[in-house]
């Protein structure tokens, strides 16, 4: 669900350039088989963000491999290692990046995050979570010893369709457990504390943060 009106919402669909077939197939399968994906817009804030950074990527949350094609389009020099616990989803992206010609510069580690990311070897220059949102900031913690000192975290869905400025026990979609762990990431990066960070209301929420 949008965070921002409708008619702006409209307006910026209104702008977008047309997919490729390989991204509209994408597309196409996450609304029939109900499968999360970032906006498009999100992807591509991802996608210019690796193509001015040209960076190796750490991604926590593959799915189908909607938004990794976004950003390994945009790589030359550049990889993407991600994560996804879902053998089914793994199979599926690995057989849409083949479409797209892509997949040499993506790594697929299946199984679950919380266990894989300890085994993996960095230093990686952009970090992009959008897996269990319960366990972001696990995810964060873990990742942290294998980036490199400047390294950019993305992190995707913090707005939760809005719900988050919501009060404490209104009737939400997102669990309570949800909202409460966006609500904390978000103040966190936001704060001035460890991180330099903002939430952007660019699809359901994207935070950018860099520890200070």
């Amino acid at each position: 669900m949008p965070v921002l009106t409708d008619h702006v919402q409209a307006y910026l669909e209104s702008l977008r350039a047309e997919r490729s077939p390989v991204m509209a197939e994408m597309e196409e399968v996450a609304a029939r088989d109900g499968v999360p994906i970032v906006s498009w817009e999100t992807g591509r804030l991802l996608a210019v963000l690796c193509r001015v950074l040209d960076p190796r990527v750490l991604e926590v949350g593959t799915a189908i491999g909607y938004s990794t094609l976004h950003m390994a389009e945009q790589l030359s020099g550049g990889r993407i290692t991600t994560l996804e616990r879902d053998p089914d989803r793994a199979a599926q992206a690995r057989g849409f990046w083949e479409q797209a010609g892509l997949a040499g510069r993506v790594e697929l580690i299946e199984g679950d995050a919380r266990e894989t990311i300890g085994g993996l070897e960095g230093p990686f220059d952009l970090l992009f979570v959008d897996a269990q949102k319960a366990d972001y900031r696990r995810y964060i913690d873990l990742a942290l010893p294998h980036l490199s000192e400047r390294a950019l975290v993305a992190i995707d869905n913090l707005l939760m369709s809005g719900e988050v400025g919501r009060p404490e026990g209104s009737d939400t979609f997102w669990s309570a457990e949800n909202l409460s762990a966006a609500r904390s990431l978000s103040s966190e990066i936001m704060g001035g504390g460890e991180w330099l960070g903002v939430v952007l209301s660019v699809g359901d929420g994207v935070g950018l943060a860099v520890r200070r």
